[in-house]
């Protein structure tokens, strides 16, 4: 874990007249989180909107060479610690030593992918415990606002196998890093409800 990096750049912006969060990531990485306490089976649809005007299609999650992407929603989830395996366990006290923060036991990120297909999961190099989950690709639908709903709960089955626990945080994260590229991308509000409508 890496922290001479460059950060990515969040502000509060106006955009197609909406009040939206804008990141810019120069050869950066890092995210913006919100610390909260949801129960998924109580509220389990995830919605958010996100615009990119450009991808880089090299940029892939399925590559720890090449993991770079414009946006990403990230959901943690609180778990039993005593359940991770040998090498998960070292990981999170690795997190926690660099960082002083406790690394959440199930990690599932959405995220817009260069060139994965859509639906596609991957789990992050280091981790069992962190997996991405591909919900666009490519570049046919830069350049327009994209609305999402998802049901938090059924993800989690299908990319851990294994029923959630309670959502400890939410964040967003654009980052070039790997490629050491420009990125850039507008997120709209991101909110759970009970019903997916």
């Amino acid at each position: 874990m890496r922290h001479d990096l460059p950060t990515t750049r969040y502000e509060v912006a106006e955009r197609d007249g909406r009040t939206v969060l804008h990141s810019v990531s120069d050869g950066a990485t890092s995210g913006l989180r919100c610390d909260v306490d949801i129960d998924p089976n109580d509220t389990p649809w995830l919605h958010w909107a996100w615009r990119v005007d450009s991808v880089d299609l090299r940029a892939t999650v399925a590559f720890d060479e090449l993991d770079d992407s414009p946006t990403r929603v990230i959901v943690a989830f609180d778990g039993d610690n005593s359940l991770l395996k040998p090498r998960d366990r070292l990981f999170h006290e690795m997190v926690e030593t660099v960082t002083g923060y406790a690394a959440p036991f199930a990690t599932l990120m959405y995220v817009w992918d260069g060139r994965a297909p859509t639906e596609s999961i991957f789990q992050y190099l280091r981790t069992s415990r962190i997996r991405y989950l591909v919900v666009e690709s490519g570049a046919a639908n830069t350049g327009r606002w994209l609305d999402y709903s998802r049901n938090v709960v059924e993800d989690y089955r299908r990319v851990f196998g294994a029923e959630p626990g309670r959502i400890r945080a939410v964040a967003v994260l654009t980052d070039s890093d790997d490629l050491k590229t420009h990125s850039e991308a507008w997120y709209g509000d991101v909110a759970f409800s009970r019903a997916q409508g």
